[in-house]
């Protein structure tokens, strides 16, 4: 019987979609050769980097090794601190990262350290001094959200304070002792990564307020400095943290230096803010990498080892200013003035200086 021309129509689309199927089919059959082969590829190049990976962390073992022999974190050492023997585990001792105290029981130097005639080794410092210390690091090592926060140190007579502030410096942990933070005073919750001690940098995605504040301990921030990086509209200064709060506007836009009772060095403009009043301060030039010192809570102002201005009339500044003083007497209290800074971009804090009350 012959075909009618229908029937001929339908024959040749069933032939065209079988055609179009297998072609669909080879090409579906080639993207997942060619999804596979690219697998394989990645898991190639993910095992070559685990590989170096591994490599390179058996090297640094091995030079861990070369370097500090068997030494631990955990291996108990014995010292004679001033006549007095105790126990001391080596992370205790090594706790306050970039110290002294930590080089010095790395476990790197042990063979050379000095050795009473039982092997103990030999700390040439008072045990009433020492141990105040050693003991502030345990506690610090035990320390939970949900305990009771850690208190730094406080020698009832002053001249063994004195010689604990002194003894402290000596092993480069002031910091560590009597810790400042950075915090977050003006802004958005989540707009700036915030590094402690021992980076106390921070990084701040929109322009914020920030205070450094001292946690647990009576010691004062009375000097200060920090290291700029790639920073915009930068503010760096004091404010009276009492009298700041109470009389704080409701414009977020103003940072340190131009509310009341703050100053600030404006790095951006190259000037000073004096409590909302801007002093144009010639010949200024900061950028990345300059390092701002505030000394005595806001009478002296440095930039990059040259006094700029000053609130000491005897000081030979370029700039006087007649600024607020360390504390007076507010409602009985003392004031409380502490460092702040305003900006957006990233910074870093050097040296600080506390008072030794």
């Amino acid at each position: 019987m012959p075909f009618s021309s229908s029937d001929n129509i339908r024959r040749y689309h069933s032939t065209s979609q079988m055609s179009k199927f297998d072609s669909d089919a080879s090409s579906l059959d080639e993207t997942l050769a060619n999804l596979t082969l690219i697998l394989k590829q990645k898991q190639q190049t993910l095992e070559e980097r685990e590989h170096e990976i591994n490599r390179k962390a058996a090297a640094l073992e091995s030079a861990k090794s070369q370097l500090f022999g068997d030494k631990s974190p955990s291996d108990v050492l014995h010292l004679n601190v001033g006549g007095t023997c105790i126990a001391v585990l080596r992370r205790t001792l090594t706790s306050v990262e970039g110290s002294m105290l930590a080089s010095r029981f790395s476990g790197r130097w042990d063979d050379s350290l000095e050795r009473d005639k039982n092997g103990n080794l030999f700390i040439d410092q008072p045990i009433n001094l020492f141990e105040p210390m050693i003991n502030y690091l345990r506690a610090k090592a035990n320390e939970t959200p949900l305990g009771p926060p850690v208190k730094s140190p406080h020698l009832k007579e002053y001249e063994a304070r004195m010689n604990f502030y002194r003894m402290v410096e000596f092993y480069g942990m002031s910091l560590g002792i009597y810790p400042c933070n950075i915090e977050l005073y003006r802004g958005d919750v989540g707009c700036a990564d915030i590094s402690d001690y021992p980076d106390c940098s921070v990084t701040a995605r929109d322009w914020s307020t920030f205070t450094l504040q001292t946690q647990g301990h009576e010691r004062e921030i009375i000097s200060f400095e920090v290291v700029l990086g790639n920073v915009e509209r930068m503010q760096i200064g004091w404010i009276n943290e009492s009298k700041y709060v109470e009389n704080l506007s409701n414009d977020k836009n103003n940072g340190v230096g131009e509310e009341l009772n703050s100053l600030a060095l404006d790095c951006c403009r190259g000037g000073f803010l004096n409590q909302g009043e801007f002093i144009k301060l010639e010949g200024l030039s900061i950028g990345s990498g300059s390092v701002i010192r505030c000394e005595q809570k806001g009478c002296r102002w440095f930039c990059d080892g040259r006094l700029v201005i000053s609130s000491i009339a005897s000081d030979d500044a370029t700039h006087f200013v007649n600024t607020f003083h360390p504390p007076g007497q507010v409602n009985g209290k003392d004031d409380k003035i502490i460092p702040s800074f305003s900006g957006k971009g990233h910074w870093r804090l050097g040296q600080i200086v506390l008072s030794n009350p």
